[in-house]
């Protein structure tokens, strides 16, 4: 089984095309599909990082995935451009601060750690099927559309996108011994006025993401 973590309808939409069985799950929608005899469960996570860590969860104890695949769109950092595709060598939460107390800012006490890297082999099969940019991703429960705020992210954790949910499901997958690859075609620069941009390219971004998705999957063992 593989589990897909989406977090908006519009990501959502194109999986839907499949044929696929619906069960709801606590307050999750979960759907079933068969992608080249491979079983395939894709959860509606919502926006944010606790909706994303209660999605996880439940993918993992009800289903029991093999690998996590976290799909969506991101801003850009100001480093690449829109519709660029970013597979994550790992990630992180920007907005987790304890430095008050002298931890370095990012660092999560309960698993004492600030990154969680993705899986090598299957982040590098995504990352060469779609030509895609790798480094570190890091979300947080913002949308980030401000220029000191997207170049501080970029400059503290050495990260060349942003979004709402990866680290998040990162940490689930750190805790819960999962193997997960994250992904993100850049919807915006992060910047001032990222909001426009990212309005009007979000379901381009969407269609791009399913269908590298897709791609890998089929190749997959």
């Amino acid at each position: 089984m593989i589990g897909i973590i989406v977090a908006m309808e519009s990501e959502l939409r194109p999986f839907l095309e499949l044929p696929h069985t619906i069960e709801k799950k606590g307050s999750k929608p979960f759907y079933l599909i068969k992608i080249a005899n491979k079983q395939v469960v894709v959860v509606l996570s919502g926006i944010g990082k606790v909706n994303a860590s209660y999605a996880a969860t439940l993918l993992i104890h009800l289903y029991k995935p093999k690998l996590i695949i976290s799909t969506g769109v991101s801003g850009g950092l100001g480093i690449l451009n829109v519709l660029d595709i970013v597979v994550a060598t790992k990630t992180c939460q920007h907005d987790v601060d304890t430095s008050a107390l002298g931890d370095p800012v990012g660092f999560v006490s309960t698993v004492n750690c600030i990154y969680f890297p993705t899986d090598e082999k299957i982040s590098n099969e995504f990352a060469k099927t779609l030509n895609a940019h790798m480094g570190v991703l890091a979300c947080g429960d913002c949308f980030v559309a401000d220029n000191k705020l997207r170049d501080s992210i970029a400059n503290n954790f050495d990260a060349i996108a942003c979004d709402m949910e990866s680290g998040a499901i990162g940490q689930v997958c750190h805790i819960e011994n999962v193997p997960y690859v994250a992904l993100r075609c850049i919807s915006d620069g992060a910047g001032d006025n990222a909001e426009l941009t990212y309005s009007q390219v979000l379901q381009k971004a969407s269609a791009l993401l399913f269908e590298g998705v897709i791609k890998v999957i089929k190749r997959m063992d």
